[in-house]
């Protein structure tokens, strides 16, 4: 974890960005409402859309700047370093090796899995924002509960997912697979065991649930414990982001100067068709979406694909992006390699997986909250889960030299083919996404080749 500290504490301050912008802005000046009266609070700061957990966290940063007069940024800048660190060098291999039941994740392939994240996600670190610190959370519960068997760990595991679906409330759809987890009884015990354990788990769900329950009837006089998304009365906010799903193939944040607006919308036109030509010019709830999807499911699930892909299309490592119309070809085909790789892993299995019946639990995990979003404005945060999967997958299990020595030429022929299908059409669907963004559309193409050819020389 070391050096992939120092790696981030000297990358980071390295990077052109001055302040915090929007969503990571937000969490801050919440945080400062703790410090409101002059003195710490903890009802003082209350966001329906956001949990507690979050700014309460970030408050000692709040108060620790004020009071040195430092620079935001330096400080979270430590701090998501720090971030990193843990998820990759620690969290993410640690979960790995208990999925898999083997020894330890080497050093250099944990080196590797942390060059893949700093490849794809690297400027994210420079911000307080919530999707790693919930991703953390999720793999520390599951890891919780697949690792030694003790009960006082279904504490800690229920901690932690609690932590996680406060920090993203999208990470409620991964909670019954967590819940499952933690009631199935691990090879040795009981149910006896597993009774205990679960008991251990909701105790620790409910000890960090507590105070969003208290939050919520205080300010909005409604007892749950979850984050409510919007106040009582007014539109749910799934609902608007399913209907944005319909009109964009995918949303990216701009703070740069390149490009005139914040919002960079990529339009899905036949989505947008599929919406105005219903007469719904808003959705006014889930079940107008699901008629929807009844009358026209092909052009629907094509909405999703692209979702899906879009979401998965990094083209920038950042979620503030500066410079919108730079050539990011290299990244992108970086990230089509992974994905190479990974339908190779998943072609060379020839053995059914020990304990798949709790590897599919954890991978159903990881990837609910995913599919939660597939309908929504996307963006390629928000399937987190499945891009660290697929790292990790690369980076743990793919053996390139002792795979290339032990297949015959027709099958490295036949992988190599895979290739240029994979990347070639990657780039296809990519260049497609890309000339849908509104009043600029990008031509990455035209970029490939720009970067591609030497510059030319001054006229003589």
């Amino acid at each position: 974890m070391g050096v992939i500290l120092l790696a981030y504490l000297y990358y980071l301050p390295t990077t052109d960005y001055l302040t915090l912008h929007y969503d990571a802005n937000s969490y801050w000046d919440l945080s400062k409402q703790h410090f409101a009266s002059g003195h710490f609070s903890f009802l003082s700061s209350y966001d329906p859309l956001r949990g507690y957990l979050f700014p309460l966290l970030l408050s000692p940063l709040v108060k620790l700047v004020d009071s040195q007069q430092w620079q935001t940024l330096s400080v979270t800048r430590v701090v998501g370093a720090g971030l990193a660190a843990v998820l990759f060098g620690w969290s993410v291999p640690a979960l790995w090796q208990t999925i898999t039941g083997g020894p330890p994740v080497g050093v250099i392939r944990r080196l590797v899995f942390a060059a893949l994240g700093f490849a794809l996600w690297r400027n994210y670190f420079n911000f307080c924002l919530t999707d790693f610190p919930a991703m953390l959370a999720l793999c520390v519960s599951l890891t919780c509960l697949l690792g030694k068997q003790r009960i006082w760990l279904g504490l800690c595991a229920g901690m932690a997912i609690a932590a996680a679906l406060n920090l993203r409330p999208v990470f409620q759809a991964a909670l019954p697979a967590v819940a499952l987890l933690a009631l199935l009884p691990p090879p040795g015990q009981g149910w006896k065991w597993a009774a205990a354990r679960f008991g251990a788990f909701g105790l620790g769900m409910a000890l960090l649930l507590a105070p969003q329950l208290y939050f919520n009837s205080y300010h909005m006089g409604v007892n749950v414990p979850w984050v409510l998304t919007s106040p009582p009365g007014t539109p749910s906010l799934y609902i608007q982001q399913l209907e944005w799903g319909l009109t964009m193939q995918k949303y990216e944040t701009n703070v740069g100067d390149d490009y005139r607006y914040s919002n960079m919308v990529f339009i899905d036109q036949e989505g947008r068709d599929l919406l105005h030509q219903n007469v719904y010019l808003h959705l006014t709830g889930v079940t107008q979406y699901v008629h929807l999807l009844q009358q026209y499911p092909l052009p629907l699930v094509g909405v999703w694909f692209r979702h899906v892909f879009n979401a998965m299309d990094v083209q920038y490592p950042t979620p503030y992006i500066r410079y919108v119309f730079t050539p990011t070809w290299k990244l992108a085909w970086l990230n089509y390699s992974i994905w190479w790789a990974c339908l190779l892993l998943v072609v060379r299995i020839r053995r059914p997986l020990s304990g798949w019946p709790r590897l599919m639990i954890v991978v159903a995990a990881l990837l609910l909250p995913c599919a939660a979003v597939v309908p929504t404005a996307i963006e390629c945060r928000y399937l987190l889960p499945l891009h660290l999967l697929l790292s990790a997958a690369v980076a743990f299990s793919a053996r390139p030299v002792a795979w290339w020595r032990s297949v015959t030429n027709r099958q490295r022929a036949a992988a190599l083919a895979l290739y240029a299908v994979v990347i070639t059409s990657a780039f296809y669907a990519s260049s497609q996404a890309q000339l849908s963004l509104t009043e600029a559309p990008r031509d990455i193409v035209q970029d490939i080749q720009n970067s591609l050819l030497p510059a030319r020389e001054e006229a003589w």
